[in-house]
């Protein structure tokens, strides 16, 4: 099972700790940011991917793993040598420290480059990680997976976002269904529509809503997804459809 670990200083900056690897405590499995603020979701240069390869060739056994989340994986880093990968990072301009927070977002390519999709998704996912680039703010929201597909589909795995986004076409327009309390974890669950899909131009004003209702009715240290299974849909109903 992968948990999260705090181990090195480093974990909250541009790599999560996952878990050990088997029983050796001497080694991680870390899992590097491709999620930079305005950039594409899991988007990386082949002059990048050298950099990182020549990373994972001396610090992970040469071995690298993409994962659904739109992030790199290095699975056998020495957790002496974490700070090293770090430093690494920061110089390949690989660094960004949002893994797990609201501006992770998994997005599928949407309309811009799939002819399947009805929406966009990749504008979306940047304008959102525009209105919450402080890392700050980010960090005081906490843990929060954001996903956002293009159509119904569903590659970017909206159903199981605690915020999800499916964008669909309304005679002609773009308009994005909000699902709410999804989860890929250990206690799984399928996100909820709230409500009618709201407008690109919207959108993420919605998102700030939901986020803000959040903050302001959660217990002390409590995440998005536990606040939303004990409060339920109303607040958050409340929060977007009464501004909009």
């Amino acid at each position: 099972m992968f948990t999260d670990r705090t181990a090195s200083p480093v974990s909250n900056l541009a790599i999560r700790i996952l878990s050990e690897v088997g029983n050796n405590m001497d080694y991680v499995a870390a899992v590097v940011s491709l999620k930079p603020t305005g950039g594409i979701p899991g988007d990386i240069s082949a002059d990048e991917m050298d950099r990182v390869a020549d990373l994972a060739d001396r610090y992970s056994f040469g071995e690298i793993r993409v994962s659904h989340e739109q992030s790199l994986v290095l699975p056998h880093v020495r957790q002496d040598q974490l700070h090293e990968l770090w430093l690494g990072l920061v110089e390949a301009g690989l660094a960004t420290g949002n893994i797990g927070l609201v501006t992770d977002i998994i997005a599928c390519p949407g309309m811009d480059y799939c002819s399947l999709a009805t929406a966009r998704s990749i504008p979306v996912a940047q304008r959102i990680a525009e209105r919450f680039a402080d890392p700050e703010r980010q960090r005081e929201i906490g843990p929060l997976d954001l996903n956002i597909s293009g159509c119904i589909n569903a590659c970017g795995h909206h159903h199981v976002g605690h915020i999800g986004l499916l964008g669909v076409d309304k005679s002609g327009e773009e308009v994005y269904q909000i699902t709410l309390g999804g989860a890929s974890d250990d206690t799984a669950s399928i996100g909820t529509i709230i409500g009618p899909a709201v407008s690109s131009e919207n959108v993420v004003d919605a998102i700030d809503a939901i986020v803000g209702a959040y903050i302001a009715r959660r217990d002390d240290g409590e995440r998005f997804i536990d606040t939303y299974r004990r409060l339920g849909a109303a607040p958050f109903k409340e929060a977007v459809y009464g501004a909009h």
